[in-house]
């Protein structure tokens, strides 16, 4: 059986003939004559070896088989756009673009306080920043729709360039609280204490759970919670202790809580990513440099 030899010209003809309805309108868009959109769709119709119109009341009405083949070629034509969006995200990079792609707890405040700073130094620069979940970031990445992104990844992801930063954890708690003079916070120190915990699937969570059942600790109450503004929020309204991390924490910014260190690690971690072997532009280098001199800022001891 032989193989279809389908042209540009007969698969656009196509196209604009389903959506538009008419050979004029379909003529119209393609801006050539009717005859010539006939001719093509005829053409079309012999390399694919079925029928794609049929004349009713003087019109050419689509076949089943038409819709069909009109399904994949609106498929392949989102990709053929997907391609033209990539191409020009890649020119504009060359030009002064900058995209960056993120996982929430960076893009709400962390990353827009780095642009703070970062685009009075380069005013002529386009900047995006789009939140995804860390999933999304890694294709963003890969696909290199983005230029830089942050999200959570494994260890041993190798689709894309990674350089991974710990953060350390922090018990944020009422001014007035018992443990507020301490100098850092022990898992054992949590035992008897009201904890503001995030959702059971949260790897922060699951790794605190851990730590306070190795410990024998036992929290007298747990408030559970999806947000840290939620755990923050309770927490100043004296609720409880959280633990969190440092870019968390600091998107807080009002008074009444203070910071303390956990004395252990819950292995709180994110990566930058960039894409495998494509060496950056000189304004993703500026933006990775801006970031990491805000992430030296992060180890807040309190707030009051």
């Amino acid at each position: 059986m032989r193989t279809p030899q389908l042209r540009d010209r007969q698969i656009l003809a196509f196209k604009w003939m389903m959506e538009c309805g008419t050979v004029t309108a379909a003529a119209q868009r393609m801006r050539t004559a009717q005859p010539g959109v006939t001719r093509l769709l005829k053409q079309l119709e012999h390399d694919v070896g079925f029928a794609l119109f049929e004349r009713v009341r003087g019109r050419l009405t689509p076949t089943p088989e038409a819709r069909l083949f009109h399904r994949e070629v609106v498929s392949v034509w989102r990709g053929i756009d997907h391609l033209r969006d990539t191409a020009t995200r890649i020119r504009e990079r060359e030009v002064g673009g900058l995209r960056i792609s993120t996982m929430p707890l960076l893009g709400m405040t962390f990353l827009p306080d780095v642009l703070a700073d970062f685009v009075p130094e380069h005013p002529d620069a386009d900047v995006e920043l789009t939140t995804f979940r860390s999933e999304q970031v890694i294709d963003e990445v890969m696909t290199q729709r983005c230029d830089l992104g942050f999200a959570i990844v494994a260890e041993n992801e190798d689709r894309v360039d990674q350089t991974r930063y710990r953060l350390p954890s922090l018990c944020a708690m009422s001014l007035d609280h018992p443990l507020a003079r301490r100098d850092a916070i022990a898992i054992s120190d949590l035992d008897d204490q009201a904890l503001i915990c995030f959702e059971r699937h949260d790897p922060l969570r699951i790794e605190l759970d851990r730590r306070l059942e190795s410990a024998g600790a036992r929290p007298r109450r747990r408030i559970e919670v999806s947000l840290a503004l939620q755990a923050t929020r309770l927490v100043s309204h004296g609720l409880g202790i959280a633990i969190l991390d440092p870019i968390s924490a600091a998107s807080w910014g009002q008074g009444g809580v203070t910071l303390k260190p956990l004395a252990v690690e819950l292995g709180e971690d994110f990566s930058l990513l960039t894409p495998r072997d494509q060496p950056l532009s000189q304004l993703a280098q500026a933006f990775r440099a801006a970031f990491l001199r805000k992430l030296e800022t992060l180890n807040l001891p309190s707030w009051s």
